[in-house]
């Protein structure tokens, strides 16, 4: 698949997770800063509900002060309309994890992706590490569901030329 006629990428909570633990700590900077350059132009959507959830995670670490830096950063509104999410619920509402504490995200990303792609004509993608149906359907499932393309953060990453960890990182380096 190729991804090179994508025009907005919507991020979800589990792939900036991820993205730490793929990016070596010595390139996370550099990284998230040209994240922080593709949410300013446009070619990034973050969900204020993938916000919430990042930036409020026990440990804040690079990519939830990331998120929350990237607030008032978009061009897109972080709130997707009601209309959509109502789409998403009725398409692929077992999506939401019922077990979960908080406002799931899930959902609101869907919504968001949908908006974007059907009411601006944008060529969209969901970037995602949510890839296993469990005790609910994966995101992955969810926008097979919703016709949305989707990749995982490593696709994503190799795309915007971003350096990846090959190998675990040798102990005698750090």
């Amino acid at each position: 698949m190729s991804l090179d006629d994508i025009n907005v990428w919507v991020i979800d909570s589990s792939a900036l997770i991820e993205m730490k633990l793929i990016v070596p700590v010595n390139q996370q900077w550099a990284a998230f800063r040209h994240l922080e350059q593709m949410v300013s132009d446009g070619s990034i959507a973050l969900p204020r509900h993938v916000i919430n959830e990042v930036g409020h995670m026990t440990h804040p670490d690079m990519p939830g002060a990331w998120a929350t830096g990237m607030r008032d950063r978009s061009p897109h509104s972080p709130q997707a309309d009601y209309a959509y999410l109502c789409h998403v619920m009725k398409v692929s509402g077992d999506v939401v994890d019922v077990n979960k504490a908080s406002e799931d995200a899930d959902p609101w990303v869907l919504a968001l992706a949908l908006q974007l792609q059907e009411s601006m004509l944008l060529k969209i993608c969901v970037v995602t590490e949510d890839t296993v149906d469990r005790n609910r359907i994966s995101m992955i499932t969810a926008c097979e569901r919703l016709n949305l393309r989707s990749c995982q953060i490593r696709d994503f990453l190799d795309h915007c030329g971003i350096t990846m960890r090959s190998a675990p990182p040798n102990p005698e380096d750090a």
